[in-house]
């Protein structure tokens, strides 16, 4: 063979630095593999292990064409022949995904593979997808494209890294196999109603809100399969004291969401990439250090969550690439659950829905329940989710533009609530009676609620003494205002600084002027009582 006749051919391969190479000669492909190309150690593997393949290759000359791959991979360069645009709409994420032509999830499962060293066990990933004109449902392996006879091909990305062989599936083996033998999906409002039960066996909640809050924990459990749909989704933010049930909340979804992540004690850099590779929704138990804003490991923490809420939600972190650094988007979209005794900082207060917890009367026995696994009850509902997002997965696209299901809202509260509106409207439709009204007025207390919420107690506090100071013609300064905060609530002003009744005020438009050689506070009367109106602040609550 000569060596001349031996070209050398790649494609990018995912995840970045990654290219499948070909090496062939007139007689055909001579070796395939996938590499790293950027890393210099993958780069010189593949080359011995080329070399070791294909016999009188011209080493010099292969080494070259790898560096100038590495080269133009390093620069984002991708060569015209090779290039093709792709809609952005036929690029999608593979662990949950609802098309016009079908639907489907990432599953992953443990196989046996077969090497020189003998056999072994791996994690692998396969994709469960139902086409909704046949119905037809299949199990295939998992590629970086799937092509679909007379439409636009789809493209996955990202890719995700290899599952270990102990990685949950969420779907059990028997249930998936009885899916793609044909059993017949699950009712909705079957499952929807066994749902609403187990929330109410094990979790305490007031009597008058109890069914609301259950009917929204079922919704938006259902709605963690379904929300690729939605521009949008809703956090849950459960607060209360310490033992009032936050954390067996946390414990239930655990056991229904899709592929939950908890993430009290993993790090940002952690969840960003876990997240990014595989999906999942997060459940952030003890989430007080979320307050902690001049922690740099919080901020990033925060800017994950804020960005999450909608579609397209990218964090940003500057990530090692070759020999230098470039910036790097994770996709953080999805559904996540906070709790924390304290309030949330306000920004991601307005991206959730608060389920307010109570302590449970001594004579409850919800807290003392086991959850174990439930005699199996868990995994059914799991399984029956899986089901129920696959078989309907048309309704979900519609569902997401239903603007009727909530008229009367608007906004943020609009953003929040469509989708557990637009679901609930859609059970209603199929014989659960009464629930979209149920929605409706919890969804009003809800927000009304939160509005009472919004404001921090401490800036309550603030605004009062503001007031009744320039009521008695004072103009105070920030640190004057401090000492009146500090003789009021002494716990909660403990360790606060003058320069931060600035800040907090300065939010409100509260803005200090300078007079005679100091700065104070000098508003008009009316405007802080405007202020006031706008929250519902009672300025003189004796």
């Amino acid at each position: 063979m000569e060596e001349a006749a031996v070209t050398l051919t790649w494609t990018p391969n995912g995840r970045a630095g990654n290219v499948t190479i070909t090496v062939e000669s007139d007689g055909g492909p001579l070796a395939v593999d996938t590499v790293c190309i950027t890393k210099e150690e993958k780069r010189k593997a593949f080359l011995k292990s080329l070399m070791e393949k294909v016999p009188g290759l011209d080493e010099s000359r292969m080494d070259a064409e790898l560096l100038a791959i590495a080269a133009t991979v390093n620069r984002g360069d991708v060569p015209a022949e090779q290039s093709e645009e792709i809609a952005l709409g036929r690029v999608v994420r593979p662990e949950l995904f609802h098309l016009a032509e079908l639907s489907g999830v990432a599953i992953p499962a443990t196989v046996k593979v077969f090497t020189d060293d003998g056999s072994q066990i791996r994690g692998r990933w396969f994709l469960y997808l139902r086409h909704h004109e046949s119905g037809k449902r299949e199990r295939i392996a998992f590629s970086d494209q799937l092509e679909i006879e007379g439409v636009e091909s789809i493209w996955f990305h990202p890719r995700p890294s290899e599952p270990s062989p102990q990685t949950s599936p969420g779907w059990s083996a028997e249930g998936r196999r009885e899916w793609l033998g044909g059993r017949p999906c699950p009712d909705p409002i079957d499952v929807f109603e066994r749902l609403c039960k187990a929330v109410a066996y094990y979790i305490d909640f007031p009597g008058d809100d109890a069914p609301g809050h259950c009917a929204v924990l079922a919704i938006w459990s259902i709605l963690t399969y379904v929300y690729p749909a939605w521009p949008a989704v809703p956090y849950l933010h459960f607060g209360g004291p310490a033992g009032s049930g936050k954390s067996r909340c946390f414990e239930v979804l655990d056991r229904i969401v899709f592929r939950p992540l908890g993430a009290s004690s993993i790090s940002s850099a952690a969840l960003f990439r876990t997240l990014h590779d595989r999906g999942g929704v997060v459940l952030f138990d003890e989430a007080e250090q979320l307050r902690r804003s001049n922690d740099p490991g919080v901020g990033e923490l925060l800017s994950m969550l804020l960005a999450g809420y909608k579609r397209g939600g990218r964090a940003l972190r500057l990530e090692k690439v070759g020999d230098g650094f470039q910036t790097v988007a994770f996709e953080v979209y999805g559904p996540k659950g906070v709790a924390c005794t304290a309030g949330l900082p306000p920004a991601l207060s307005s991206r959730a829905i608060t389920i307010p917890m109570f302590r449970a009367a001594a004579d409850s026995p919800k807290p003392r329940r086991r959850l174990g696994d439930g005699g199996g009850r868990w995994q059914a509902l799991r399984d029956d989710l899986h089901c129920v997002a696959l078989e309907h997965g048309l309704a979900w696209q519609t569902l997401s533009r239903n603007v009727d299901a909530c008229p009367s809202m608007s906004g943020r509260d609009f953003e929040l609530w469509q989708p557990i509106m637009a679901i609930g409207q859609w059970l209603e439709d199929r014989g659960a009676a009464g629930l979209h009204g149920l929605l409706v007025e919890h969804a009003a207390r809800s927000i009304d609620a939160a509005g009472d919420d919004a404001v921090p107690d401490a800036d309550v506090v603030l605004l009062r003494a503001l007031h009744a100071a320039l009521r008695n013609f004072e103009t105070p300064t920030a640190k004057e205002l401090l000492v009146r905060a500090q003789e009021s609530e002494p716990t909660v002003f403990a360790k606060w600084s003058a320069k931060a009744i600035g800040t907090h005020l300065g939010r409100y438009g509260v803005k200090t002027t300078k007079t005679h050689g100091r700065r104070v506070f000098r508003p008009e009367l009316p405007e802080v009582e405007r202020i006031a109106g706008v929250y519902g602040i009672d300025l003189d609550p004796d």
